[in-house]
């Protein structure tokens, strides 16, 4: 007897020639239901993220400010232009000024090698990484791992310099603040309503907008009415310590 023939059109599926059976549109709904979600996780840890970096930069102004006024109170001077320091930590410290302000500028870059012998300190300059030096000698901040000088500044997420200066121009700060740079549109406006106003312009925290990295105050937009968060805006924001 002869073998009966498979009907026209059907073969084994996977099978030399064989048809290949499509997707369904309930599979193709439940692939476009999981990528929608992973994008939305995505962005959500994105969020996440610049949320935990906002927060962060809040924390060091007030952790600094508290350091700064821990430090008058136990010596009766400013961090940096302290001017009984070397008397207190003989041979690990140099003496501010003692002119009640900080001379220097906040991303003023810290000299190489021991700051004994490498740091200048006068009415000019070096105060303001003097008074990185007094905070850690003090305890009140973290020190640095070696080999990193006792004298640099911290940067925050965004390679940012983080110091003092005072008097910033542009800001209208009669004395003493503290300033972060680098940080984009979204972190700054986060920072500048969690601890004041919103306003870049007025109260406690003012803004001037970066054109270069880690750019000298005196260099960049004080006049900034109202943040922006495109790609690539950066802000200084400095908290006045006073």
């Amino acid at each position: 007897m002869a073998r009966p023939t498979a009907f026209p059109g059907r073969r084994r599926p996977g099978g030399p020639g064989g048809f290949q059976r499509g997707f369904t549109l309930a599979e193709v709904a439940i692939v476009l239901v999981v990528i929608g979600l992973l994008l939305g996780l995505l962005l959500l840890g994105d969020g996440i993220l610049a949320q935990s970096r906002m927060k962060f930069v809040a924390n060091q102004f007030e952790g600094l400010r508290v350091a700064v006024l821990n430090y008058q109170d136990r010596y009766g001077a400013i961090p940096g232009d302290d001017p009984r320091a070397a008397s207190r930590w003989v041979g690990k410290s140099k003496n501010g000024t003692g002119d009640g302000q900080i001379s220097g500028l906040y991303q003023a870059p810290p000299p190489a090698g021991d700051p004994m012998a490498a740091l200048t300190v006068d009415a000019a300059s070096g105060e303001s990484l003097n008074f990185w030096w007094h905070l850690r000698l003090a305890e009140l901040i973290i020190a640095p791992p070696t080999p990193v000088t006792p004298v640099a500044q911290p940067l925050n997420h965004y390679s940012g310099v983080i110091g003092v200066e005072w008097a910033p121009p542009g800001f209208g700060f009669p004395r003493l603040a503290v300033c972060a740079a680098n940080l984009p549109g979204e972190v700054a406006i986060g920072v500048e309503n969690v601890l004041d106003d919103g306003d870049p312009r007025r109260g406690l925290i003012r803004a001037a907008k970066q054109s270069a990295d880690n750019q000298p105050i005196a260099a960049a937009d004080a006049a900034v009415t109202a943040f922006t968060t495109a790609d690539g805006d950066m802000y200084i924001l400095c908290r006045r310590l006073d």
